[in-house]
């Protein structure tokens, strides 16, 4: 049994080895060492309960591949040609470069996050974006304020609670909806501890199933944005003007969790007409904004002062990166200066465009490779407006000898790594999602082609 052991290699001498070094480009020497250390104790293992040889040039290829899984594991940068703008898997809506340099600017030293330059006292780090945020609701700023914390789930939770704890909150069924990585309404509004009261059905909520179940102990109406689904057919739902007057009339909040809030140029769902009739409204800083991940509370001023007061404020408060990144996209909106908004830029690109250089993509593509350039739809995505979709084109891409989920296998392992999406058995690449600069990136892996079928 001990002559079976003497095919695995020492660690340091294994590192040396030049494909080790390749498959382990960018690794810290700790996690080389750790990761080829867990796979020969995971070979010694296996040896010794099947008593089976293995040949160094196996050894040597199972550790590679753990050192190509670790690598592909950690952050890097992606190249986006599913077509889904707000994609969640791939951190949402890109930021603008603006934003990257005062990241860059800031993030690099000492500033005044929580410091009153002019009177050299302690600040608000909520009170800069606060302004800009006012500046950006206009007429609606006149009785409402802003706080921002660390995501728009962050934001409900402490509106609720700030607001409504201990009290009856009112939700339509069909407004129970389940967000990314299986955070649910009633959860949400559970864990700040006031209590989910459910009216209408799944399809159908009327005013009067509002009306009939406010009782002494209610305190909000609560409006939810669907999010990620739409309810087609045979279905009705209550304006969010109608649930206004009759919070109006019992003294009750309307709070609307929105979502993914929007500005102009986005058509909907604008902040400005919720707050027209909410007296909270919420969003996320990531989606249709454009900006960091970050949960916006906008909200009649007294509510928000009462919510800043909240102890559980200090623990859902947006970090200074988040801050910096979400001060310079308010700046663009304030500029109008849309076109530097990568999200905007994407989302308005003209069809024709995207058919051009789906059909440059189409001209370079290398040995093993066919396709052909097709209509399709791109889509917000991001559970932001859904249903709605976007005149697109796309490269659609397929092998003889290679299936398609080969090929987007295949995309995946390229340097930096394509994501597509599948289509009656045929690859898309919608260029709508892929940033202008990366489009070199796109053709030079094309170009290589894969293996021949032979």
């Amino acid at each position: 049994m001990s002559n079976l052991f003497r095919q695995i290699p020492a660690v340091d001498k294994l590192l040396a080895e030049p494909e080790v070094k390749a498959a382990a480009a960018g690794l810290s020497r700790p996690e080389m060492t750790a990761v080829a250390r867990q796979e020969l104790d995971r070979i010694r293992e296996e040896i010794a309960r099947t008593g089976r040889e293995l040949q160094q040039q196996e050894i040597r290829a199972r550790v590679i591949g753990q050192l190509q899984q670790r690598r592909l594991s950690r952050f890097q940068p992606v190249i986006n040609a599913t077509g889904v703008l707000i994609h969640t898997n791939l951190g949402r809506a890109p930021l603008p470069e603006q934003a990257l340099q005062r990241l860059q600017a800031l993030g690099r030293g000492y500033f005044n996050l929580e410091l009153n330059l002019a009177e050299g006292s302690r600040g608000s780090r909520y009170a800069g974006v606060a302004k800009l945020f006012n500046l950006l609701l206009g007429d609606a700023a006149e009785q409402n304020d802003t706080v921002v914390v660390n995501n728009n789930a962050g934001a409900v939770l402490l509106v609720l609670k700030a607001l409504t704890a201990g009290s009856e909150v009112i939700v339509s069924r069909g407004q129970l909806v389940e967000i990314g990585g299986g955070f649910r309404v009633p959860e949400v509004m559970a864990a700040s501890g006031c209590r989910l009261k459910e009216v209408g059905t799944t399809n159908r909520t009327r005013l009067s199933d509002y009306a009939q179940a406010i009782t002494d102990q209610t305190k909000a109406i609560l409006l939810v944005h669907p999010s990620n689904y739409t309810i087609q057919g045979f279905t009705e739902s209550v304006p969010r003007e109608d649930l206004a007057r009759l919070a109006a009339e019992h003294g009750l909040y309307l709070i609307e969790d929105l979502g993914s809030g929007s500005f102009p140029p986005f058509p909907e769902p604008l902040v400005s007409a919720a707050l027209k009739h909410s007296h909270v409204v919420t969003y996320s800083g990531d989606k249709l904004l454009g900006g960091p991940q970050a949960g916006i509370i906008n909200g009649r001023r007294e509510l928000v002062t009462a919510i800043k007061k909240d102890p559980l404020l200090r623990a859902l408060r947006i970090d200074k990166l988040s801050l910096i990144a979400l001060e310079a996209v308010l700046e663009l909106y304030l500029n109008k200066d849309y076109a530097s908004l990568p999200l905007w830029a994407l989302a308005d690109l003209p069809a024709e465009a995207v058919k051009a250089r789906a059909e440059n993509w189409l001209r370079c593509l290398g040995p093993g490779l066919q396709g052909e350039v097709v209509e399709c739809f791109s889509t917000m995505g991001g559970g932001s407006l859904p249903g709605e979709t976007i005149p697109s084109w796309a490269l659609a891409l397929k092998s003889p000898c290679w299936s398609a989920q080969d090929l987007l296998a295949w995309l995946r392992r390229g340097q930096p790594p394509i994501m597509a999406r599948i289509a009656q058995d045929r690859v898309l690449l919608d260029p709508r999602t892929v940033l202008p600069e990366q489009d070199q990136a796109v053709t030079a892996l094309l170009e290589r082609g894969v293996a021949s079928c032979s």
